[in-house]
């Protein structure tokens, strides 16, 4: 039997954005693999439960933080920070000007913002589903960088008709992005388990998709066909795209690319970028593509994702004016709250260097006011302080209440783990039926 084990053993701190999202004592999954496959990449577990953070050691020098003795001073400077942009601080009587500030602040901050290009899109594949059709493609979101997508397009909907972005998540699992919520046929066990834990094992764009709705869903930068490739991968022909990988394989995988994912981190840094900057630039560039389709009525553009996904959609809804409603799941906290012990699961979101005097994260999401926004939260989620959940949640009413809207904020919260059940996806659903 493969003993139970959590990130922290399988990163050591390397960080990782969202988890997987094991309840229960969920067991990391393995196959025996057979005489042909190539030798392992790593002597690692494959794939890794649920972990995060511990609430504070009140009775340790340092709290047990991670950061050792070095917690206090970057505890003191972090405490330091301001907000002073935020909208409970600055309450401006000119909303429009406030927002164009502030997003001025943090594009400023994502330091990535390449020369604008043309979509150029390119359908690969077109696939009769039934209730919908499902496009493979690729389209551009800068000169040189090609982002694969899948576009569910509904069948008996009036079109134009509304869209929704769908956000991926992480969970540790690099080898795939978009087909992690994406219904494809022949599905790896893999995947199917991932979307079982995650998900309660539904394909929400499909539904959304059934329901009416024009779905986009990108591969995300590490992820999918955006994932780590080696030339040592190529030399074994693994990893290549030319195959799909033994189950065993593909642990291997993910986990050499979750240690590898800070190296990453911090040579694009190096390099005068944020991991968070293109992130967001290929999730903006993704609206471009979809009001160039004919099936999408530009007016009614929605985003929704859970872990680094919810993050994704709350960074998409707050910079982009055309996002007419969100639904953040399983990310959303201050992030003055995550030290102690919290500090291990999200830096490699990359957030950026500075902002946190002008803007905290939920201030970010808040940059979408008037337009509605719902946060969905399992109280089970160790990837986030309890407080500091409480605390975005408090700000972000508190926001909608001061410009006289606060039926446009929702939060929906039940006692589980870091997934978006499908009771949440219901509402979601019905929340883009009421706003978009």
């Amino acid at each position: 039997m493969i003993p139970r084990f959590t990130r922290r053993h399988v990163l050591q701190a390397l960080t990782s954005l969202g988890a997987l999202s094991a309840s229960g004592g969920a067991k990391p999954t393995s196959a025996a693999g057979n005489a042909s496959d190539p030798a392992p990449l790593s002597s690692g577990p494959l794939l890794p439960a649920q972990a995060g953070g511990l609430p504070a050691d009140q009775s340790k020098r340092w709290k047990g933080s991670e950061l050792g003795n070095l917690y206090p001073f970057i505890k003191e400077e972090q405490q330091r920070t301001r907000q002073s942009l935020a909208f409970l601080n600055r309450r401006p009587k000119d909303l429009e000007a406030w927002k164009a500030e502030c997003r001025e602040k943090v594009f400023a901050a994502l330091v990535y913002r390449p020369v604008p290009s043309q979509p150029d899109a390119t359908i690969v594949e077109r696939v009769d589903r039934g209730d919908y059709f499902r496009e493979r493609l690729t389209f551009h979101t800068a000169p040189n960088v090609t982002v694969p997508a899948y576009l569910l397009v509904p069948k008996r909907a009036k079109l134009p008709a509304p869209a929704v972005i769908a956000l991926h998540d992480h969970g540790g699992i690099y080898y795939w992005g978009k087909e992690k919520i994406i219904e494809t046929e022949k599905e790896h066990p893999v995947l199917i388990a991932s979307r079982q834990r995650h998900y309660d094992g539904v394909s929400y764009p499909a539904m959304l998709a059934r329901h009416g709705y024009v779905v986009l869903t990108i591969d995300m930068y590490y992820f999918g066909d955006r994932r780590l490739i080696l030339d040592e991968d190529l030399e074994r022909g693994i990893n290549d795209h030319s195959k799909v990988e033994s189950e065993e394989t593909i642990g291997q995988i993910n986990d050499r690319n979750g240690k590898a994912e800070h190296v990453i981190y911090k040579n694009m840094i190096d390099a005068g970028i944020t991991w968070a900057g293109v992130l967001a630039w290929d999730d903006i560039r993704s609206i471009d593509y979809l009001v160039t389709r004919p099936e999408v009525d530009a007016r009614r553009i929605a985003c929704t994702g859970l872990s680094v996904g919810g993050f994704r959609t709350n960074f998409l809804a707050g910079l982009d004016p055309r996002i007419k409603a969100s639904c953040v799941a399983g990310w959303m906290t201050s992030f003055r709250s995550l030290l102690p012990r919290y500090e291990s699961y999200t830096v490699p979101a990359g957030w950026p260097s500075g902002l946190l005097d002008d803007l905290d994260y939920p201030d970010v999401g808040s940059l979408t006011l008037p337009n509605p926004m719902m946060v969905v939260h399992g109280w089970q989620d160790t990837l986030f302080p309890p407080e500091g959940v409480r605390a975005a949640f408090n700000a972000l009413a508190k926001c909608y209440d001061a410009i006289g809207k606060p039926e446009r904020f929702q939060t929906f919260t039940f006692d589980g783990p870091h997934k978006f059940p499908l009771e949440a996806q219901q509402r979601m659903m019905a929340w883009f039926d009421r706003w978009v």
